[in-house]
């Protein structure tokens, strides 16, 4: 298997995910989390922001 083999393209993919899993978990375990409800509200924040900025 060569580093540019689609073998070893999609192990990489597949290990950046399952690292990614892993900072996601170690966050919740540290309590590094947002509500569902705070999340939503900075993104409709955000919307809003964007809307009022249409021209």
């Amino acid at each position: 298997m060569t580093p540019s083999s689609p073998t070893a393209t999609v192990l990489k993919t597949e290990r950046a995910t399952i690292e990614g899993i892993q900072r996601g978990l170690a966050d919740v375990k540290a309590g590094r989390t947002v509500s569902h409800e705070d999340a939503m509200a900075s993104v409709r924040k955000i919307i809003d922001a964007a809307a009022n900025d249409v021209v």
